[in-house]
């Protein structure tokens, strides 16, 4: 089962997480099942896994975004198949920023890289009242799923 709701932008099903299997104030692990995804969608999941974690630990409260990745090598496989884990380790956290160390397993599949995230004020451009809700009800749906 998906989650099914869409922010303004339209995009549908981009989500790369199908639950949260473990949560704490400085780990999360989710999964997601993928069927013969391009390459590129394994690093979307690992950015994914941690923008989620970083504003669960803003409580929602703040926008956040991916500022760099270092040491995550590309897939090599043009497309993969099978249950991914995804697994993030907060190292640093400050106001406004995040860096965690983020591993993706999938079937032989296997990566791992270092990523930092910023965070910004909510304002025009990013509406508070409707992505603090999103976030929240898809933190909750994750954890329920």
């Amino acid at each position: 089962m998906q989650y099914d709701k869409t922010i303004r932008f339209g995009v549908d099903n981009f989500i790369m997480l199908d639950r949260i299997v473990q949560y704490d104030d400085k780990t999360l692990t989710a999964e997601k099942k993928f069927i013969n995804a391009p390459a590129y969608l394994a690093l979307e999941a690992m950015a994914q896994t941690g923008g989620l974690h970083f504003r669960k630990c803003m409580n929602f409260s703040r926008h956040a975004f991916l500022l760099s990745i270092q040491q995550s090598p590309l897939l090599r496989a043009a497309a993969f198949s099978g249950c991914a884990t995804t697994t993030v380790v907060q190292t640093a956290l400050t106001d406004s920023t995040a860096a965690y160390d983020i591993s993706f397993t999938c079937e032989e599949i296997a990566l791992e890289g270092s990523f930092l995230f910023g965070s910004t004020e909510f304002g025009a451009q990013f509406s508070k009242d409707s992505l603090t809700t999103h976030y929240r009800e898809l933190f909750q749906w994750l954890q329920n799923a």
